[in-house]
């Protein structure tokens, strides 16, 4: 009876095995090395302007919450939106920052909530774009802090091929205390492949009140592309669970951010060719049953829903928008008093539009 393997056989098959562990070792300890590893939860360094004032209970303030598409501008079809486009001109961002300080001169808002802002990466000249908007925002808004959700030495996909740095980060009129960076569920896959991807969060920094208590403002941005996965869910489970917490300790907050969720009862009043790959129910249901959601779930699904669309689709040369993704929520002691999703001469600035709130914080 000849052998199912004779010894050169059976040694070749040891190296190979022994080779392929090696390059999969050798992967993950590589990409352990080129990107970031957050801890669940990580203090941020809020950074104070001198004589900043501090809020006063009872005051009215102004939120914009904003996906400012690390400040490219809207003439580029990027490549994860199926275009060619992979690099951003930095004159498009100086150009697309100028502008974007303009709108902020004329709301004169109180806190501003942005994500996808790059700093470092390639895609965009590894610009400081967090020292850009502070060049160029009002004096008084130029306290700050930041976290980053992606950050890595070398992203080894042919689309990138270089750094990655892209930061969630709040701009303030008031003092800021203390803040953390809180980790959010990560999308179910390979391992050496979400390191390497973006690492989801909540910025959470509180504001100081003159009565010794404080208002905690959140930032975040959920994942994009769950690709038939929980993920949604399991992030808004994560949010969810965080504001309640809020609630336990009697503390006020406001959150905005870039959810990528429908709000409830919007997907079934799309035109098909706009409903992306959303499904209902939507994993944000939970938090409008619990908390007052900007847009209201009626201005979002009523006859003149397009008005609070924060999210823009290509048609042609220019950007129209096509459905709700961004959204401001906050605690049941924090009243909403007016908002608006900001349309009119924001359409080239990004694929996203501002979402902008007035609040009157508890007395």
């Amino acid at each position: 009876m000849k052998p199912l393997l004779d010894y050169h056989a059976e040694e070749k098959l040891d190296k190979t095995l022994v080779t392929l562990g090696a390059l999969v070792a050798g992967g993950y300890l590589l990409s352990r090395f080129l990107n970031y590893h957050p801890r669940p939860v990580e203090n941020m360094q809020a950074h104070n302007c001198g004589g900043a004032p501090v809020l006063s209970p009872g005051q009215a303030i102004k939120v914009i919450t904003y996906n400012a598409q690390f400040f490219a501008g809207t003439r580029y079809n990027f490549f994860y939106d199926g275009g060619p486009d992979t690099l951003v001109d930095p004159e498009d961002v100086y150009s697309t920052i100028s502008l974007f300080a303009k709108f902020i001169a004329e709301e004169r808002p109180d806190f501003v909530l942005l994500q996808e802002v790059d700093s470092g990466a390639r895609r965009t000249a590894g610009l400081d774009e967090v020292s850009l908007l502070r060049e160029a925002l009002p004096l008084d808004l130029r306290n700050y802090v930041t976290a980053d959700y992606w950050r890595s030495r070398f992203v080894p996909h042919p689309k990138i091929w270089g750094p990655a740095g892209t930061k969630l980060v709040i701009f303030s009129k008031y003092r800021l205390g203390a803040a953390r960076r809180y980790r959010l569920p990560l999308r179910p896959g390979n391992p050496i492949a979400n390191d390497f991807d973006l690492k989801r969060a909540i910025l959470a920094v509180e504001v100081p009140r003159r009565d010794g208590g404080a208002l905690a403002m959140l930032n975040t941005h959920l994942d994009a592309f769950p690709n038939g996965t929980d993920i949604m869910d399991r992030q808004m489970n994560k949010v969810h669970r965080f504001l309640a917490h809020l609630d336990d300790q009697n503390q006020p907050w406001i959150i905005g951010g870039d959810f990528n969720l429908l709000p409830p009862g919007q997907r079934a009043r799309l035109p098909v060719g706009t409903r992306g790959t959303y499904g209902e129910p939507s994993a944000i249901t939970q938090i409008y049953r619990n908390y007052q959601g900007v847009p209201t779930v009626h201005d979002a699904t009523a006859r003149a829903m397009d008005q609070f669309f924060t999210y823009t689709v290509r048609s042609e040369s220019k950007r129209i928008p096509a459905r709700t993704l961004d959204y401001l929520f906050t605690a049941p002691s924090v009243t909403v008093e007016k908002y608006e999703v900001r349309q009119d001469g924001m359409l080239d600035l990004s694929d996203h539009l501002p979402v902008v709130a007035e609040f009157r914080l508890p007395g």
